[in-house]
């Protein structure tokens, strides 16, 4: 989006460089992207990528900073004349941390754009420095509905995970399956899941046979998976964060035969970078999601191959990789266009408004409510040539969270 927002600078000579402030790998404290000016007297625009890039959560990060790195290695560091310095800072999963180092860029680093943020309290933590600051601020992967309202300067580029739920339940309901069992990880954007999936299911005639709201710091999973299996549902709607506990949680209920027995449906526990952890217990596990790697889009093929490319054959891509990924095309745009003017953060939200574009996912479109229109799929694990993969076994076309119910 930054790119975009540079566009009106055109004509004065302005460059954006894209690098970073520190090796990746000592990484102690974040990313970030703000306007300045180089020792050469060159003005600079950096970009500002804030989440987890250590900790739990970490998988996050090294996924978004791929995304952004594969944009550019696909279409350059340069637009306009323009070079953009992206930085990463870490929050290790914690929102104190995450308004923090928010209150430091805006403060201290000047910046005027701001992206990533890995679970929705780091987002909603940050809102009120952004919206003092009125710096637009792209959601890479928050997935709350809670989200959005806090701030109109909140751009989602990934999914409202109410609405990933309605569109499960509805894709239950359109599988024969009418007694469904919801385990969720108990927190915020946990908890919107299961609203959107009950409320659906529930009056378009399903049944739900039980609910759990699983800890956060759940390491042992075997009990709520014993419930599962003694429940026996047609269909599981789970919605467990990525890493240790998606892992931990499918591996519980394949120890018990529950994906064999269950049509179990989650979210993104299980994207193709992350699949090997599962040491095969995967196998057969569907997710209800807007992404998968082996979509059949020109976009697609060249977001994969640049990827694999760049980072080895083991990076696959994710709605991580692309969450950085379709912001450095907004970016892009704006710069590219010539419709944002980096002083006024109002007029950019505004210039973004029914701009449609070809994502890797898929056609896209920004709707008033600053979340995407898009095209949402139903991915089953299955083995082929390379190994286990998502593979698409369904489609439901333009999906949009405002009226989706």
């Amino acid at each position: 989006m930054l790119l975009k927002l540079l566009g009106e600078a055109g004509d004065s000579g302005m460059t954006v460089r894209i690098g970073h402030e520190n090796a990746y790998e000592g990484l102690n404290s974040t990313s970030v992207v703000s306007v300045g000016y180089g020792s050469g007297g060159e003005a600079v625009a950096k970009l500002g990528v804030v989440g987890p890039f250590t900790g739990p959560f970490a998988v996050m990060g090294e996924q978004w900073r791929q995304g952004i790195e594969t944009y550019l290695a696909v279409h350059g560091d340069t637009v306009n004349g323009r070079k953009i310095e992206v930085i990463y800072r870490d929050t290790t999963g914690n929102p104190a941390t995450a308004k923090q180092l928010t209150q430091e860029l805006v403060t201290r680093d000047k910046v005027q754009f701001l992206g990533g943020y890995g679970l929705s309290p780091e987002a909603n933590a940050s809102a009120s420095i952004v919206n003092s600051a009125k710096i637009p601020t792209f959601l890479f992967h928050v997935a709350s509905p809670s989200s959005m309202p806090l701030s109109p300067y909140f751009v989602r580029v990934g999914q409202n995970i109410a609405t990933n739920g309605a569109v499960s339940a509805q894709w239950a309901l359109k599988s024969g399956k009418t007694k469904a069992y919801i385990a969720i990880a108990d927190y915020g954007p946990g908890h919107d899941f299961a609203k959107g999936f009950r409320e659906y299911y529930t009056s378009h005639g399903g049944e739900i046979m039980r609910e759990d709201a699983i800890p956060l710091n759940t390491v042992d999973f075997s009990p709520f998976a014993e419930r599962i299996d003694a429940a026996a549902p047609q269909y599981l709607a789970m919605f467990i964060p990525p890493g240790a506990p998606a892992v931990s949680m499918v591996k519980a209920l394949a120890a018990r035969g529950i994906l064999t027995k269950t049509l179990v449906v989650g979210q993104g526990e299980a994207e193709d970078p992350d699949i090997h952890l599962f040491d095969g217990a995967v196998l057969n596990f569907h997710s209800v999601i807007y992404y998968s790697s082996t979509l059949d889009t020109p976009e697609n093929k060249r977001f994969v191959e640049t990827l694999t490319a760049k980072f080895g054959p083991r990076a696959l891509p994710s709605t991580f990789t692309l969450g950085g990924y379709d912001s450095m095309a907004l970016i892009s745009k704006i710069v590219s266009e010539g419709e944002g003017d980096t002083t006024d953060g109002d007029k950019v939200m505004r210039s973004l408004v029914g701009y449609s574009y070809a994502s890797p996912r898929g056609q896209v479109t920004i709707a008033p409510s600053r979340e995407l229109i898009e095209d949402f799929i139903v991915r089953r694990v299955e083995k082929n040539g390379e190994g286990l993969r998502n593979v698409v076994i369904d489609t439901i076309p333009r999906v949009d969270p405002a009226t989706f119910k």
